[in-house]
């Protein structure tokens, strides 16, 4: 096996903090995506494959176990732990540069460009490593229903890349929105988070990138409940185009924190039994 490279090293910005006060999920995308793109690089595949990084379809799952806030130093151990022969799979360890523990971890399928060369496919092998991250399974079926509308909005000049393509990253703030959305429905709101200091705090997400969105093109999201754990719950957003097309997909769970203790809380009654109600019409 190959050893882990280290493709990204930074902090966590003040303003890269959200209402649970730590690194909101959409800045962990911004540095995953830089994150794939040096480690292509890094291994001498940057000009070969390196477009794929947010172009075509692919899947990224992701699970955090141990959270970073405001002030937060970091790096991200990057290696190749997956090849077959339309995918590439890139795992990123998000890891606290203080104290050596590994926060986050992402897996990322790619879909490798058409007579993509064998001798590019055995440079690939040479830099597999053994994945200590989530077991890669089959994504969860959304839920039959999309629900409600959560967002609307349009692609933004910055939030564009080189080719004019919305970055990963601005997806993901889109479904954030979304999700406050949602959390409000069942209960969630800013008024009880503010006056009970709780928070929605994401321990998984599943991400599938099915289509691009161009550059001033609108965009939908619609979100429904999509499971009812003990003390956890998720639910799914679907991003579409003007025209109806799938655009994205993430399906997202996490638990109610604690702002203060930082440990997970019980869900009240009245949540439970909003989430239910959203369950009983998603299915």
């Amino acid at each position: 096996m190959a050893d882990w490279i280290e493709s990204y090293r930074g902090m966590v910005c003040a303003w890269e903090c959200d209402t649970v006060e730590h690194f909101t999920i959409a800045y962990y995308f911004e540095k995953l995506s830089d994150a794939s793109r040096n480690l292509l690089d890094l291994i001498g595949e940057g000009e070969a494959l390196g477009g794929t990084v947010n172009t075509g379809p692919s899947r990224l799952l992701t699970t955090f176990q141990h959270e970073l806030r405001a002030g937060s130093t970091y790096h991200i151990l990057s290696g190749v732990i997956g090849l077959d022969d339309e995918t590439l799979t890139l795992g990123h360890q998000v890891v606290d540069s203080s104290t050596g523990r590994t926060g986050s971890a992402l897996a990322k399928t790619l879909t490798l460009p058409q007579g993509t060369a064998g001798a590019t496919r055995r440079r690939l092998e040479g830099h597999v490593v053994s994945w200590p991250g989530p077991k890669i399974v089959p994504p969860s079926a959304l839920p039959k229903d999309a629900g409600a509308l959560t967002a609307r909005d349009r692609v933004k000049p910055w939030e564009a890349e080189a080719a004019g393509r919305i970055t990963l990253s601005d997806i993901v703030h889109r479904f954030s929105g979304a999700g406050m959305h949602f959390l409000s429905t069942v209960g969630i709101s800013a008024a009880f988070m503010h006056a009970n200091r709780r928070g929605f705090s994401t321990f998984l997400l599943d991400i599938e990138i099915a289509a691009p969105a161009r550059l001033g093109e609108r965009l939908d999201t619609r979100t429904a409940a999509a499971h009812l754990g003990n003390t956890s719950f998720s639910y799914a957003h679907r991003m579409t185009g003007a025209d109806g097309r799938l655009i994205a997909s993430m399906l997202q769970a996490g638990v109610l924190l604690g702002l203060d203790a930082r440990r997970p809380t019980p869900l009240p009654d009245e949540v439970r039994q909003a989430v239910a109600a959203e369950l009983a019409k998603s299915r």
